[in-house]
């Protein structure tokens, strides 16, 4: 992470400018170099803590793949012992379900007339 800082600034005149007049401030004032202080305490312990959530993701990657591989290995081994034994006759093929015919509906009433003439 420092490597790729400091290829950073190298690269950029006004990130080697902007670094030098930070450090300068704070070893003037007592003030900024707290609050640099605070500020690097910070960035430290968030990056810290993103770390602790990738090795804990790398982590339940691992298991993942290996709880994957064992129900592969399993399902490998039914299906060896299943067709280890005897073939059975095909299954018939299920019923096709019949088309629904639905009645009139007596639900639809007709309108009672307003009293307005066509």
């Amino acid at each position: 992470m420092l490597e790729h800082f400091v290829k950073a600034v190298l690269k950029s005149p006004g990130k080697l400018l902007a670094l030098c007049f930070v450090v300068y401030l704070a070893s003037t004032s007592f003030f900024v170099g707290v609050f640099l202080a605070v500020a690097t305490v910070y960035w430290l312990r968030k990056q810290l803590m993103l770390k602790a959530k990738a090795l804990q993701a790398a982590d339940a990657e691992i298991e993942r793949q290996r709880v994957d591989q064992a129900r592969d290995e399993a399902l490998k081994k039914a299906a060896a012992a299943n067709s280890a034994q005897e073939p059975s006759a095909p299954a018939p093929a299920p019923e096709a379900t019949p088309i629904r015919q639905y009645a009139k509906s007596a639900v639809v009433i007709p309108m009672k007339k307003t009293g307005t003439r066509h």
